[in-house]
């Protein structure tokens, strides 16, 4: 077989000017890198985020960025978002209105229906963000129905919404969490319907040493934490009643690396996930320089895998503890560092490889200014929208972990007897090292992100290196295959150009065309007979614009489609 130059992707670590609004255009996507893996978003609030010809809604704030700036970088980087605060229980329900209303009513039967179905509006804020989300195609994480913090107050769990008020029965505050669920979720469906993706249903009600959070008003109405079952019985029912299927259900916490809480949220959400109710755990990563490591994360993320489908890392901050903004470059080298590990755990158990559950990452806040984190340097981006190290750290994990994982895949289905023997062992050599780099956990001390690297141009290397020894495999007769092949190109992703391998077993007519998303074919790359047998072509990408393509071999007898990633 001939031997064939792969081409690494490369990756500048310089910055340079901005484009628009201010932001860096020049450096990977960070929801291309990871299309194959799960989704990227951010938890904020639409004034961060809103662009200065967004149809006004009343009532919302105004947009902290003039120019857009804050939109322009999350709608190029990612394609998910999550409220930072306006879907929270304190802001939707209308507790004064719900208790002018009641105070109204002329019969105690109205008094009676209107103490069990509370008032819920969105506000100016919630709705103009989920109008920003559905405008640019993201999908969308509610957060959070049930909590035992931004409630509206002791009234909420008190008759006639007052803290005067008598402190609801178990029975009658089930009644009322059912109704508030309902209107929730019919208010999402009629304005947004399939938008919202999941929606953390309950969030934070196990204490740091496990227990249950005994100091919530929802525990103290309802006498135990039977309201975390019902909550998520409630969010199940109408999610279904109004076709909200794709709205998957989570319960969402805090320092779940800690492995007492771990233990808890498990013997808690276990039931219900078994019951039919649960699909997802949110892992809420406010984390610092040092904490988590590698094994505890992935020892909370298996923990979790037997009570949930999937899985979201949800508020991912990295603090530096350095009481500023703009700490010195050996800590944000460090930051960098700790961010990779995290990641590189991520991406080796993300949902669209089908290597783990998952689905989603979001990163909390916009910037080092905008986030819940103040004045510790702890996001991806500085004061001014420009890319830190930390985010090439995590652009670069995705990469070279995915470019890491095909080349794996590809030379583990070389034959040695094709190629001299000096060559193959420095191959099985670089290959050994590659497979160990790829499983072992990192820290902040150890790079993910450099040591992904290395192995992945040290196993290039070697690939291309390899010496044949004469046999022209292109197309052997004496060796042909038994079955119709298309097999995943690399490098995956891939800049500008790739290869791909294909195996037909039968003479006959082929076709192999590469199209995009949307169905346009773009390049064909062989339309025409061929004889049995094994062959390679190159895909060359220059012109093309980042993103995810599709390749399809077809042949009288046999079609076969796969997917690809382009990134520049």
């Amino acid at each position: 077989m001939k031997n064939i130059l792969f081409v690494s992707i490369l990756f500048s670590m310089i910055f340079s000017i901005p484009i628009f609004a201010q932001i860096q255009t020049d450096v990977p996507a960070l929801k291309d890198v990871y299309a194959n893996d799960f989704t990227i978003g951010c938890l904020l609030s639409y004034a961060h985020i809103g662009f200065p010809d967004d149809p006004y809604v009343p009532g919302q704030s105004t947009p902290v960025y003039s120019d857009g700036a804050g939109g322009q970088l999350i709608k190029f980087h990612m394609n998910s978002m999550s409220p930072g605060n306006w879907m929270k229980s304190v802001y939707i329900v209308d507790i004064n209105g719900s208790a002018s209303a009641y105070s109204s009513a002329a019969t105690q039967a109205e008094k009676d229906s209107i103490d069990v179905n509370p008032k819920v509006t969105f506000n100016g804020n919630i709705t103009a963000q989920l109008n920003w989300a559905q405008r640019q195609g993201f999908t969308f994480r509610g957060h959070t129905m049930v909590w035992h913090n931004q409630t509206p107050g002791t009234a909420f769990f008190r008759s006639g919404y007052t803290t005067g008020g008598t402190r609801l029965t178990k029975e009658k505050m089930t009644e009322r969490m059912e109704n508030y669920i309902k209107e929730v979720i019919r208010l999402i469906h009629e304005s947004w319907p399939g938008l919202v993706s999941a929606m953390d249903v309950v969030n934070e009600a196990v204490s740091d040493g496990g227990g249950d959070r005994t100091t919530s008003e929802w525990y103290e109405t309802f006498g135990d934490n039977s309201y975390i079952m019902k909550a998520f019985e409630f969010a199940r029912k109408y999610t279904i009643e109004y076709g909200e299927n794709q709205m998957k259900l989570y319960y969402n916490d805090y320092s779940t690396h800690n492995a007492a809480k771990a233990n808890g949220i498990v013997q808690i959400c276990g039931p219900i996930f078994r019951a039919g109710y649960l699909d997802g755990i949110g892992m809420q990563d406010h984390d610092n320089m040092f904490s988590p490591t590698a094994q505890q994360w992935i020892a909370s993320y298996d923990k979790f895998d037997t009570i949930c489908t999937e899985m979201a890392a949800t508020e991912i901050d990295i603090s530096t503890g350095s009481g500023t903004n703009n700490p010195s470059a050996s800590i944000l080298a460090t930051q960098a560092r700790q961010y990779a590990q995290l990641f590189k755990c991520f991406v080796e158990r993300s949902y669209k490889s089908g290597r783990g559950k998952i689905i989603n990452v979001s990163k909390d806040g916009l910037n080092d200014e905008w986030t819940f984190v103040k004045n510790q340097s702890s996001s991806l981006w500085d004061t001014q929208n420009q890319c830190k190290p930390a985010f090439y750290a995590v652009a670069n994990v995705g990469i070279n972990y995915n470019a890491l994982d095909s080349l794996i895949s590809y030379a583990d289905n070389l034959q040695s007897s094709g190629y001299s023997s000096e060559s193959w062992s420095v191959l099985s050599s670089a290959l050994s090292l590659a497979k160990n780099t790829i499983t072992q956990n990192y820290s902040a001390t150890i790079s993910a992100a450099d040591s992904l690297e290395n192995a992945k141009n040290n196993l290039t290397t070697a690939i291309n290196n390899l010496v044949t020894t004469g046999i022209d495999e292109d197309n052997s007769n004496s060796n042909l295959p038994k079955a119709f092949v298309l097999s995943q190109n690399f490098p995956n992703p891939f800049n500008p150009t790739t290869k791909i391998d294909y195996s037909i077993p039968q003479s006959g007519h082929i076709s192999l065309k590469v199209f995009n998303l949307l169905g346009q074919e773009v390049k064909t790359l062989f339309n025409g007979f061929r004889n049995a047998g094994s062959y390679t072509v190159k895909f060359d990408g220059t012109g093309l614009g980042s993103g995810i393509y599709f390749y399809k071999l077809q042949t009288n007898k046999f079609t076969s489609i796969k997917k690809m990633l382009l990134l520049k």
